[in-house]
């Protein structure tokens, strides 16, 4: 599976591999492969719904591989008509974008699967190459039945649907293995940021370790020498560009945290092979992570 990491903010990353910019927080990118979303995460968690010509006109500013339509998110807790009204009105706006950029539609996961299949049904009428999976992240981390249910449909749209599935925001390290495994083709993830802010190392293959001398966030355990070890062992394997001072900068550095993250991910995690190594371990990465949290 293919994981493109989600960019806020002028932080740039050394390899040129997939990432995701935010329509509505632009930040720079130097990726072989750009996607764009319209700020979806936004509309469902603060009710900030640009309107379609304001998407349109950023669009049209960045070259990307992929534009993702416009939508309005439902809320699990949305009753159904509310749900409904969103879904229709993500509907709408993926029209009316068509007219002007190819866009990726957004079909929204809601734990009434009906509705979500109803207008599921409608976007492939248009037939469209890539399809998004939205609204998916609440349920990837409730309890069970919620989780099953979101399973159950990305199986049935894998059987259904023979383009491109890409699920938003559901680049976590806990998931990543169970949506391959369902037939998804990408997903994007802001935990690369998210586990190097609170003090965290993602180990390859999954988990996550603490680093710091700062008080846990969220529990879990802190990192042993032998796993430290591990982890270099494997970015050094893999190509890893900016191994000096591997085992000073990985506990006071949040930048540098964050760039072994992004690899262990996409190197780890995805289906992706990383390229050979061209640049030395002292070069890409190394400016500006020396102080600490």
């Amino acid at each position: 599976m293919i994981i493109l990491l989600t960019l806020d903010g002028d932080f740039d990353i050394p390899w040129k591999k997939g990432c995701m910019l935010n329509a509505l927080r632009l930040a720079r990118a130097k990726c072989n492969t750009v996607w764009v979303d319209s700020g979806g995460f936004q509309a469902m968690t603060h009710s900030v719904i640009p309107p379609v010509y304001a998407v349109i006109n950023v669009y049209k500013r960045i070259d990307a591989n992929a534009y993702i339509a416009p939508d309005v998110p439902p809320l699990p807790d949305d009753p159904p008509e509310v749900a409904e009204k969103k879904m229709e009105a993500s509907y709408v706006r993926y029209v009316e974008a068509s007219r002007h950029v190819e866009v990726v539609p957004v079909v929204h996961f809601y734990r009434d699967v009906r509705l979500t299949l109803r207008y599921l049904r409608r976007y492939l009428d248009h037939s469209p190459p890539k399809l998004a999976v939205g609204a998916a992240v609440p349920y990837l981390f409730s309890r069970a039945p919620g989780r099953r249910r979101l399973f159950a449909f990305l199986r049935e749209l894998r059987r259904e649907y023979r383009g491109h599935i890409h699920v938003l925001g559901a680049g976590a390290p806990s998931v990543i293995a169970r949506l391959a495994a369902l037939g998804v083709d990408s997903t994007d993830s802001a935990t690369w940021r998210l586990k190097a802010a609170y003090g965290k190392v993602i180990l390859p293959g999954g988990g996550e370790r603490h680093v710091t001398n700062r008080a846990k966030k969220f529990g879990g355990k802190t990192a042993t020498e032998e796993e430290l070890e591990a982890l270099y062992s494997f970015l050094k394997e893999t190509g890893f560009p900016a191994l000096d001072g591997f085992y000073e900068r990985i506990r006071t550095s949040f930048k540098y945290r964050a760039l072994v993250n992004a690899w262990v991910i996409q190197y780890s995690l995805s289906r992706d092979q990383p390229h050979a190594a061209n640049t030395s371990s002292s070069g890409a990465g190394s400016g500006g992570d020396s102080s600490g949290d």
